[in-house]
C-alpha cells in the first residue's frame, strides 16, 4: 500500500496510524485528544520523539555503554539517536510495511536485519485495532537471529497533560534516576510519586521506572469529563513515567516487559530469551469513557 497514514474510526474513537515508526499520530474520543497530537503530518520518526505513541522493540529505554554480555558473549552497539545510549530499539525509527487495513484495524510489519552495529535480527507484527470504545495495540516479535538473544517490548504513549490530570497505577517498587537517565536503585515508592490511589502528577521533572505492576492504570482529565483505563496482557511487569514539568502538555506512561537497562542488570530484569524462531507477544488496551457526572 502506498498510503503513509491510516485514519481509523469506530464510533466515538479515532486514531491516525503512521507507517513511519509504526506510530500513532493522534488518538481522540468524542473529539477530545487523549494522546498528544503530533505536528509532523505523518513523518513521525523523521523527528525524534514527535509521535503521539510508538512501539518499543526489541527493547525499551536505554542500554548503558551501548553494550551488554549475554550467554558468554559480549555485544557492542552504536547509538541510534542523538542520545549517547541506544534508545528504545529500532521499530520507532523505521519504516513499517502496511500489511492490511480493514474497518477499524490495521496490521503493520517491520523486518530488522542483523548488521555490524546491532546483534538483533527480528520480524515484528503490530496490530492496531478499534473495537467498540477500546484501542488495542499488540506486538509480536520473532527472533530471526541464529543465536538466542534477550528481547523486550513495550509502548510509549504521550498522553495529554492538563492541570487537573490524575493518574492511578499500582506497583510495588520504584527506581530512582541517575546520570544518563538510567535507573539507579530500587526503593520504596516516595509518597509524592505513589499513584496507588489516583493523584496528580508532580509539577517537576519525573523520569522513573516502577516494577511489580499489576498491569492496570487509570487516567482522568476532569476538565474534559474524560477518563481512560489502560490494561496490559502479556509479561508487562514494569512501567516508566516521564514528564518534563507541569507545562509540558504531555506525560508518558510506558508499559514495558522489562526495566530500563535490563541488559546490564542481574537476571535480565524482565527481558525474555528467545531462541531462533521463538516469539514474544504482548498487548495493551486503552479504553476512554466519559466520566460520571
Amino acid at each position: 500500500m502506498d498510503q503513509d497514514v491510516l485514519h481509523l474510526r469506530n464510533g466515538d474513537l479515532s486514531v491516525d496510524v503512521s507507517r513511519f515508526g509504526g506510530s500513532l499520530l493522534t488518538g481522540s474520543y468524542r473529539g477530545v485528544p487523549f494522546l498528544k497530537p503530533t505536528t509532523t503530518a505523518g513523518l513521525a520518526s523523521h523527528r525524534f520523539g514527535a509521535e503521539a505513541s510508538f512501539p518499543l522493540v526489541p527493547y525499551g529505554n536505554r542500554i548503558e555503554a551501548n553494550a551488554f554480555d549475554f550467554s558468554g558473549k559480549h555485544f557492542s552497539m552504536v547509538p541510534n539517536t542523538a542520545d549517547p545510549y541506544c534508545l528504545h530499539g529500532d521499530g520507532w525509527l523505521a519504516e513499517w510495511e502496511i500489511l492490511s487495513q480493514y474497518g477499524g484495524e490495521a496490521v503493520l510489519r517491520y523486518i530488522h536485519r542483523q548488521n555490524p552495529s546491532d546483534p538483533y535480527a527480528y520480524d515484528v507484527i503490530q496490530t492496531v485495532r478499534l473495537d467498540g470504545d477500546a484501542l488495542t495495540l499488540a506486538l509480536t516479535v520473532t527472533n530471526t537471529s541464529y543465536e538466542p538473544l534477550p528481547f523486550g517490548i513495550g509502548f510509549h504513549p504521550f498522553f495529554a497533560r492538563t492541570p487537573q490530570t490524575r493518574l492511578k497505577a499500582k506497583a510495588s517498587r520504584f527506581w530512582s534516576e541517575r546520570s544518563g537517565h538510567l535507573p539507579d536503585a530500587p526503593t520504596l515508592i516516595p509518597r509524592h510519586l505513589d499513584f496507588t490511589e489516583a493523584g496528580p502528577l508532580p509539577p517537576h521533572w519525573i523520569n522513573n521506572a516502577y516494577d511489580g505492576w499489576d498491569a492496570k492504570a487509570r487516567i482522568e482529565w476532569p476538565e474534559h469529563g474524560l477518563g481512560l483505563t489502560l490494561t496490559a496482557e502479556g509479561p508487562f511487569d514494569c512501567f516508566m513515567i516521564y514528564s518534563p514539568d507541569a507545562d509540558a502538555g504531555f506525560f508518558c506512561f510506558e508499559p514495558m516487559t522489562h526495566l530500563p537497562n535490563a541488559h546490564n542488570m542481574p537476571s535480565s530484569a524482565g527481558l525474555v530469551t528467545l531462541e531462533h524462531g521463538q516469539s514474544l507477544t504482548g498487548r495493551i488496551a486503552l479504553c476512554p469513557a466519559v466520566l460520571p457526572a
